[in-house]
C-alpha cells in the first residue's frame, strides 16, 4: 500500500500536464506515492508524452470524455493509498506541499479533507477556501461583477472565507476547491466517492458538504502552496462548459437545500441560473463576433 495516491485528470493539456508531473517529482513526498493520470480521450498526444517521459506514472485511458468526477473516481478506485490527492493538470506543486498536507491529516484524526493555499501565476491569491454557497452568491460569487468592483463587501467576504484570514495558521472552512484537495481514504470509505452526477464543477463542494454532515472537518493549510493556471484546461469556455457549470450548481442546491421541484425557491433558482447562463452565453457570443 502506498502512502499517497496523486490523481490527475487530463483532457488535452499535454504541456500543462508535463509541468504538473515534473513539479510533483521535483517535490517528492517523503513517503511512498503513486501518480495516476486518467486521460479523458485526449487527442494532443498526452498519452504518448506520459509513456515516453514518465514511465512510472499509472495511466487510465478513457475512450470518451467521462467528465471530472467520474474520471477522478476511476483514479481513486485504482489506487490503494492511505491518502488521496486530487490535483488539477494545470497546477504546479510547490516545495513540501504534499508532505505538509499529509502530515496535517495524519495529526488530526477528525479532519477528513485539506486544501492548499492557491496562487495565480502572478502569485496573487485564488479564493479556493470558501463557505458553502447560498443563492446570494449568484451576485457575490468569486468572479461576479459585484465582487470584482467591490472586493471587500461583506457578502463576498463571507463567502470567500480565505480573505478573512491572515494565513498564519491552518483554518477550518466549509469547503476547499478540488484543484488541490487531499483526503483520507478512510473518509472516502465512509461517505463514498465523488457524486458522478456532477459532470464537472461543484463536485468538490458537494464532497465537503457530505463529509461535514458525517462529522469530518475541512481545513485550509496555508503552508501548503500550489500555483493554479486556472481555466487553462477549459480556456475556450465552450457553451457546454458554461451549461455544465450551471447544471452542477443547480444540482447542488437541489441535493442539499431544496427538497421539492415545486418549492418556490427551487423555481427561483432554476429560472435565475438559466438566465445567468443565457447572459454569459450571449456575452461570449458578442465577444467572439467583434474579434
Amino acid at each position: 500500500m502506498t502512502d499517497v495516491d496523486i490523481i490527475i485528470v487530463n483532457h488535452n493539456t499535454k504541456d500543462l500536464l508535463r509541468q504538473c508531473i515534473k513539479s510533483v517529482y521535483a517535490n517528492t513526498p517523503k513517503n511512498s506515492f503513486e501518480i495516476i493520470v486518467i486521460d479523458n480521450s485526449s487527442v494532443d498526444e498526452s498519452l504518448q508524452m506520459i509513456k515516453r517521459e514518465f514511465p512510472d506514472v499509472k495511466v487510465i485511458e478513457n475512450k470518451e470524455n467521462l467528465g471530472f468526477s467520474k474520471a477522478n473516481n476511476q483514479g481513486i478506485t485504482a489506487g490503494r493509498g492511505r491518502y488521496v490527492l486530487l490535483l488539477n493538470s494545470d497546477t504546479l506543486v510547490l516545495p513540501s506541499t504534499l508532505d505538509i498536507m499529509k502530515q496535517f491529516l495524519h495529526d488530526h484524526p477528525d479532519v477528513g479533507i485539506v486544501g492548499s493555499r492557491t496562487f495565480y501565476s502572478d502569485y496573487t491569491v485564488q479564493a479556493t477556501a470558501r463557505s458553502f454557497p447560498t443563492p446570494i452568491n449568484a451576485l457575490f460569487g468569486r468572479k461576479s461583477i459585484l465582487t470584482r468592483l467591490f472586493p471587500t463587501n461583506r457578502f463576498s467576504r463571507r463567502y470567500l472565507t480565505c480573505f478573512n484570514q491572515d494565513y498564519s495558521e491552518p483554518f477550518e472552512v466549509d469547503w476547499v476547491a478540488g484543484s488541490c484537495l487531499m483526503v483520507k481514504r478512510k473518509m472516502i470509505d465512509e461517505i463514498g466517492l465523488l457524486d458522478e452526477g456532477f459532470w464537472m464543477y461543484w463536485e468538490d463542494a458537494d464532497w465537503c458538504y457530505r463529509a461535514k454532515k458525517k462529522g469530518w472537518k475541512v481545513f485550509c493549510v496555508p503552508e501548503a502552496k500550489i500555483i493554479h493556471y486556472e481555466g487553462m484546461s477549459s480556456k475556450k469556455q465552450s457553451a457546454k462548459l458554461i451549461m455544465e457549470f450551471h447544471k452542477s450548481i443547480y444540482r447542488y442546491y437541489r441535493k442539499h437545500h431544496v427538497g421539492s421541484y415545486v418549492n418556490p425557491v427551487n423555481i427561483l433558482a432554476l429560472v435565475g441560473l438559466a438566465c445567468r447562463a443565457g447572459i454569459i452565453l450571449v456575452v461570449n457570443f458578442i465577444k467572439k463576433s467583434v474579434k
